[in-house]
């Protein structure tokens, strides 16, 4: 598939969760007894799915602009790791928020965590 038309799809399916996003914050109640119960997670399931799709058109940009020619015929699922590298960092920082686990050292080591995962995978091909 064309990086063009991972833009494309990706920008509907964030239209899309963030329209979701959006009733879940503003109609929805949490259940304060159990941790994760069906609000919470509708809204971790639409904040991985909007910011990971969401990072794709930006991904695809920089991929373009600044990988080795011929990268999308080495790694196909390239756009779609890394908005799903970005989507999943969001939920994980976003949970270890909601139990009152996040500070700033936990954000930085994860990020660092996540940005060398993806420079092994990077570097591989």
């Amino acid at each position: 598939m064309r990086p063009k038309w991972w833009v494309l799809l990706s920008i509907l399916v964030a239209g899309l969760s963030f329209a979701g996003l959006y009733y879940v914050i503003n109609t929805l109640w949490p259940n304060p007894d159990t941790m994760l119960a069906q609000p919470q997670a509708l809204f971790f399931t639409f904040l991985f799915f909007g910011l990971g799709s969401t990072t794709i058109p930006l991904t695809a940009y920089f991929n373009h602009r600044f990988a080795r020619p011929g990268w999308l015929e080495r790694d196909k699922t390239r756009l779609l790791r890394q908005g799903a590298w970005v989507g999943f960092l969001a939920v994980l920082l976003a949970y270890l928020q909601m139990i009152r686990a996040l500070n700033w050292t936990i954000a930085a080591v994860l990020v660092g965590v996540f940005i060398l995962i993806e420079t092994f995978f990077i570097t591989r091909g």
